[in-house]
């Protein structure tokens, strides 16, 4: 994995990206970066971005997951990445 760094949305602590999890409000439908240390919320729905990254085949499975949850909108995780990696300076990763 690469050293990308991303600010935790609950903390405000920049961490390497890989020992965070995106993070899910099941209610709302929002997604956010939160580091593995932060606060939980009771409702929280969260993978782990260290694994996602194990391969190709473990993101393929999580979002063949959330598209099985009825709370899951595609469009929100989409427009969550984009925030995410405009605020983190995340471009030209591939």
């Amino acid at each position: 994995m690469s050293n990308a760094q991303a600010k935790c949305e609950r903390t405000g602590k920049v961490i390497p990206l890989s020992e965070g999890a995106y993070v899910a409000s099941p209610g709302t439908g929002e997604w956010a970066f939160v580091a593995t240390d932060a606060p939980e919320q009771p409702s929280d729905y969260s993978v782990a971005v260290a694994s996602l990254s194990k391969s190709p085949e473990a993101l393929v499975d999580w979002v063949a997951h959330l598209n099985e949850k009825s709370w899951f909108d595609p469009k929100k995780l989409a427009d969550f990445f984009t925030r995410f990696r405009k605020q983190n300076n995340l471009f030209h990763a591939l």
